[in-house]
């Protein structure tokens, strides 16, 4: 009797649930609730069906006070941001892609300022040319005169260069380029346009989430250097970034050296070389 009694009152249990919308909805969202929470398979699909990211990093007060969002995790960021250029993370990215472009820049400047004191005189005698090197030996340049005897082929064939690269880079995909870095530097607020095109004028927003993006990267390793494991290329990362801005110094200082001495630039580093090696006096 209590069985046949039991088997009743469950049937009714039943039938009343299947006539209870919400009674039933309710239960069903908490199975499908238990399911997700129990199957970790189910967790990693859903895992994988994620954009991935990144974490724009934190600001953090500078040693100047002003608020940056320099963190430490980008190889050279020494946390130097008196100006406060870096507030937000595209333009932290933006920034260093025009901080390795002029790095670059300065160490080939920087090796081929002494190279061209030495070399020019013999190299536009052989040529039947005439030296382009100002009094005392000295490179051309704004401060040291001479700038108006280099070729306009020169000047153009610069020019060119400077031009197919950058359009190269601003082609390239997930690239900053030219036109982010006049956007990151103010010149939307100043036009009211969209330069960069991110479909909205002032802050630039193109690279916030964009995590293929790596400032400076042109596809551009013939050697195979940067190659192994993440550590190795952060490596390399701080490697070109610290030897790019001890060149930007150093060119600096070649110009105003030569400008206040008269001095040439080689003459200068062999005298300091021969003063680290002790180097034997001329005979």
């Amino acid at each position: 009797m209590f069985t046949r009694t039991f088997l009743l009152s469950a049937l009714a249990l039943a039938g009343a649930e299947a006539f209870a919308p919400g009674a039933t909805m309710i239960r069903s969202t908490q199975s499908a609730r238990s399911c997700v929470t129990a199957s970790p398979l189910r967790m990693q699909v859903n895992d994988e069906d994620k954009v991935e990211k990144p974490e724009p990093p934190r600001k953090r007060r500078t040693a100047i006070g002003n608020y940056s969002i320099l963190d430490g995790s980008m190889p050279g960021d020494k946390s130097f941001d008196p100006l406060g250029f870096a507030s937000t993370y595209p333009k932290l990215r933006i920034y260093r892609e025009a901080e390795l472009k002029h790095g670059r820049l300065a160490m080939l400047a920087a090796l081929g300022w002494p190279v061209a004191e030495v070399l020019n005189g013999p190299i536009s005698k052989a040529m039947g040319m005439q030296s382009t090197l100002v009094a005392g030996g000295l490179d051309p340049s704004v401060l040291n005169g001479g700038l108006e005897y280099i070729s306009p082929a020169y000047w153009g064939g610069v020019f060119m260069f400077g031009a197919i690269t950058e359009l190269y880079a601003t082609k390239m995909k997930s690239r900053a380029g030219f036109t982010s870095t006049l956007a990151a530097l103010g010149f939307e607020d100043i036009t009211g346009k969209d330069i960069d095109g991110d479909g909205q004028v002032g802050q630039p927003k193109m690279l916030e989430f964009d995590v293929s993006y790596m400032p400076g990267d042109l596809g551009f390793d013939p050697l195979g250097f940067y190659k192994g494991s993440e550590k190795d290329k952060s490596t390399w990362q701080l490697k070109e970034v610290n030897n790019g801005r001890l060149a930007m110094v150093a060119i600096t200082l070649y110009a105003i050296q030569e400008a206040a001495t008269k001095i040439s630039a080689v003459s200068v580093l062999s005298n300091s070389f021969c003063g680290l090696l002790h180097c034997p006096p001329p005979v």
